[in-house]
């Protein structure tokens, strides 16, 4: 199981700048209920905005791991109170290699998988294990692959959990800069409401 933090924000120094812009106000108590909206508004167009980036990286024909957080769609923590907070995280096991876009084998050939996008589509092989696809007792499908030159066992071919799909170096670098960006316009939103109010 793993487990992924992509983004904390903190929000000390938006507290200091909202306060700031609405100190010719008499009513400072509005600053923490400002950021606190801010910072949730930040926190989920973040988390789809990840979803959305997973969707256009990975070759998914099975989208289910994005969507439920049992299986690790990203999820969204707030804190209230003095120290506002939001924190993203996704939470999940490898997912079965069949939920990206794979290709049964054949009489001569291994089943084959494409993970990413921009990849191309190969054969899962190791040395003359060849993978191939079996339905188990229980009914489910999936690709399997021999561990030695018997018939049993077999093991399942997995990939990537949703948070390593989602937490690679890039997509995290573009959550941030995107978080801050969306907190601005939301501060500045939810400021020109107050203004406008007063």
């Amino acid at each position: 199981m793993s487990e992924l933090t992509f983004l904390e924000i903190d929000t000390d120094a938006e507290v200091e700048k909202i306060i700031r812009q609405l100190d010719r106000f008499k009513d400072k108590l509005g600053a923490p209920a400002v950021l606190q909206k801010v910072v949730k508004t930040t926190a989920q167009k973040v988390k789809t905005q990840l979803v959305k980036d997973a969707k256009k990286r990975y070759a998914l024909v099975d989208e289910s791991g994005l969507k439920d957080q049992n299986k690790g769609a990203p999820r969204v923590t707030t804190q209230k109170g003095a120290a506002v907070s939001a924190v993203i995280t996704s939470k999940g096991s490898m997912q079965d290699i069949m939920a990206f876009l794979t290709q049964p084998n054949t009489k001569t050939g291994a089943a084959a998988a494409q993970i990413l996008n921009e990849g191309r589509e190969k054969e899962l092989k190791k040395g003359n294990l060849k993978a191939f696809v079996t339905r188990f007792a229980s009914g489910h499908v999936a690709i399997v692959q021999r561990r030695g030159e018997n018939r049993l066992p077999v093991k399942k071919l997995l990939s990537p959990a949703v948070p390593h799909m989602l937490g690679n170096e890039e997509v995290r670098k573009q959550a941030e800069t995107l978080a801050f960006q969306i907190m601005q316009k939301e501060m500045e939103k939810q400021i020109r409401k107050i203004t406008a109010a007063t």
